[in-house]
């Protein structure tokens, strides 16, 4: 039965199909057909139209023919500038937080590293960086790989939440979505065991600076992990990138 069009479920679809994109089902190049996606999640072509046009505007994939769209491949440039701009913005709230944040505020962020750490190690539990298991089975690689992305993301909010300054907070999310997030998310897919521990130790050196109170060195520690981060990203989309 198809349902008809509405902007929630034009958001469903467009987070879905999101989703797979972040997971590598759809790599970059792609092509994402309106007919086959609404096969796929049971709705007429109108929805999927518009979820891949909001796709677009955040510049996750390219119209290229009227009934389809590609999956983009971010060029190195991209990755870099938008790191660089995360990595001051991120900075800047972790010196703040390293003034502001509450005690509970603290906790929240222990439990939230703890449980980071958990889903890394399980994700990668063979430390071989081999994503065979998202194969075999992909329903616990997903459940992993959500987990993951929500505990990192939950330490990283918290972070900006303490800062104490709104508009900051705000600035970080809007750099932190869409296609930015798309693209760091998926580093997940290609984590080896020296990269899955360097990850756990900075995120544990940013929460010592923070618990300590010390404003510059949690800075430094978010900056350092941040552009890390983007030489990380960049590195893992070798074969991807798309021309600058």
């Amino acid at each position: 039965m198809k349902v008809a069009a509405s902007p929630k479920l034009i958001e469903e679809l467009a987070n879905k199909i999101q989703a797979k994109i972040v997971a590598g089902e759809y790599p970059p190049g792609t092509r994402l057909k309106q007919e086959l996606l609404a096969q796929e999640f049971d709705v007429s072509r109108t929805p999927i139209r518009e979820a891949l046009s909001r796709l677009e505007a955040k510049g996750i994939v390219s119209q290229a023919q009227r009934r389809s769209a590609v999956v983009r491949a971010p060029s190195s440039r991209e990755i870099s500038e938008m790191y660089q701009v995360r990595a001051e913005l991120e900075g800047l709230a972790a010196q703040l937080s390293a003034r502001w944040i509450t005690d509970q505020q603290l906790a929240e962020l222990r439990i939230a590293h703890d449980e980071f750490v958990s889903a890394v190690k399980e994700l990668r539990s063979d430390r071989s960086g081999d994503t065979r298991a998202a194969r075999v089975n992909p329903e616990w690689f997903q459940e992993a790989s959500q987990r993951w992305i929500d505990m990192n993301a939950k330490f990283h909010k918290t972070i900006c939440e303490s800062s104490n300054n709104r508009y900051l907070a705000r600035t970080i999310q809007e750099v932190t979505s869409g296609y930015a997030r798309s693209v760091m998310l998926s580093s997940a897919l290609s984590m080896n065991s020296f990269r899955i521990e360097s990850n756990i130790t900075q995120h544990e050196k940013i929460l010592k600076a923070l618990e300590d109170r010390e404003p510059a060195r949690a800075r430094r520690a978010m900056v350092d992990h941040i552009l890390e981060a983007g030489e990380f990203v960049i590195a893992s989309f070798a074969n991807q990138l798309a021309e600058d």
